[in-house]
């Protein structure tokens, strides 16, 4: 218990130093549909975007999907991966800064350090969940994996606290991410919606039964 509360008052030091550097930067606003630069980090503030890796057959399959307060592009600072395209998925509002000065700083800094090592987790556990839905899932699975992370993570934000949420992506986007046809999706979201567990119209999303889609969505280890 002891180690738990001191870990989580590093975190929090950490991501203190970390927003204050973005703090001191000016706030950009982008349209949607802008490639975002790389050699900096930012911190989202309003808006979706997401990160794609180009195929070798010219199309981009989307590998992440960043919601209001994620920081983007830590990764990559980092070369703990591959460089890949970051794009803004809404208008968005952000802050920037440079990456390479920045981490320099940073890593010199136990919680800063251990806190960007917290965010680089949360975001491969995402890349986890998301590789065992296409292994593991079949469209419904996977369509009811991504319906509830991103509702999970706007809840914990506290951008939303009902069972509805705006989801700006297109259909085409969303079989990008999930590795389905437009024409999967469209036959499995009809599928949910008279099934009464979820309804997906206009970029809303309403959850009708959460514990449903909850089993539509678990993996088998």
């Amino acid at each position: 218990m002891t180690q738990s509360v001191g870990l989580n008052r590093e975190l929090t030091l950490g991501q203190r130093k970390l927003r204050a550097k973005f703090e001191n930067a000016s706030p950009q606003f982008r349209k949607a549909g802008e490639l975002l630069p790389g050699g900096q980090i930012y911190h989202l503030q309003t808006g979706w975007a997401c990160q794609f890796g180009s195929l070798s057959n010219g199309s981009r399959a989307i590998v992440d999907v960043f919601l209001p307060g994620d920081m983007i592009g830590l990764d990559s600072a980092l070369h703990t991966e591959r460089p890949e395209g970051m794009v803004t998925l809404t208008a968005v509002t952000m802050r920037a800064i440079m990456a390479e000065d920045a981490l320099l700083d940073l890593m010199a800094y136990r919680p800063a350090a251990l806190y960007v090592a917290w965010v680089l987790g949360k975001r491969q556990q995402r890349a986890d969940l998301r590789l065992a839905a296409i292994s593991c899932l079949d469209a419904s699975g996977r369509l009811a994996m991504m319906l509830l992370d991103f509702y999970t993570r706007l809840r914990r934000k506290e951008l939303v606290t009902g069972s509805t949420y705006n989801l700006p992506l297109t259909q085409v986007q969303i079989g990008n991410y999930l590795g389905l046809t437009v024409v999967y999706i469209n036959r499995v979201l009809r599928s949910l919606r008279e099934s009464g567990i979820v309804n997906l119209e206009k970029h809303c999303v309403t959850i009708l039964d959460l514990e449903r889609l909850t089993r539509l969505a678990v993996t088998e280890e």
